[in-house]
């Protein structure tokens, strides 16, 4: 991302000064004040849309109990189905950094690049396949069964009757909104991974009242969650900075 100067301007995210520079893609600034309360940045996303972004994968990556895909060649599709937002994306972009393969990721926008031609090979993962045209869709899974592939996806829709008559079988898991409980789990593991002392928890935490604030605007969609998280976290850093 290219570096903003900021002369002691206080920036969107609440930080002081210094040169920008990006962390997991996340901003963070040479000289800021998350450093004071214990965290190297501000480890939320600003940004609540469905545009493409960069999941959270390694120590921020949080596990939602989803078991991991079979090897290359085990002529399985596992799809992964859900609601925008609700952590697809970042478990395909887990198991891919596990087990690296092509991905084929579909825009929405602009449509011709929805023919784009997808890889084969014995261990392929694609995110939002229920935008992919159906006669290249089609032909795409046949291919993939005629070569026993392990294909992974995130998508909408159930693609179980396409796998099976292309002669692959089928592992589905289906993502629904996070409790609060489980938002929770996953806010503060998040603070954790982006704490400047590795396992430390920073001075700076969400209260119970900021988990159901949180949980109430987003109806537990983690995407929203994330955007709702990185504003209240801003400003308690904010405030924390100015008793300093």
């Amino acid at each position: 991302m290219d570096k903003v100067p900021t002369d002691e301007v206080l920036g969107h995210d609440g930080s002081m000064g210094g040169e920008w520079n990006d962390v997991n893609g996340v901003e963070v600034g040479s000289f800021d004040r998350y450093r004071s309360v214990g965290l190297l940045a501000n480890p939320f996303s600003a940004s609540g849309s469905d545009d493409p972004h960069e999941p959270a994968t390694g120590p921020w990556f949080v596990d939602r109990g989803l078991a991991p895909p079979p090897p290359p060649g085990s002529g399985v599709m596992v799809q992964v189905i859900g609601e925008q937002g609700m952590g697809k994306s970042t478990h395909l972009a887990e198991w891919r950094r596990l087990q690296p393969g092509p991905l084929h990721y579909i825009p929405r926008r602009p449509y011709r690049d929805r023919w784009r031609p997808p890889p084969i090979g014995t261990l392929v993962y694609g995110d939002e396949i229920d935008r992919l045209p159906i006669p290249l869709r089609r032909r795409w899974f046949q291919q993939l069964g005629l070569v026993g592939a392990t294909l992974v996806v995130g998508t909408h829709r159930d693609l179980s009757g396409i796998a099976r008559r292309s002669g692959l079988k089928v592992h589905t898991h289906r993502l629904r909104p996070v409790s609060a409980s489980e938002l929770m789990t996953v806010l503060d593991s998040r603070l954790r991974a982006a704490a400047d002392v590795p396992g430390r928890m920073p001075s700076v935490t969400f209260t119970q009242h900021d988990i159901d604030v949180i949980h109430a605007e987003s109806r537990g969609n983690l995407r929203a969650a994330d955007s709702i998280a990185h504003r209240i976290l801003a400003e308690r850093v904010s405030q924390e900075a100015d008793r300093v």
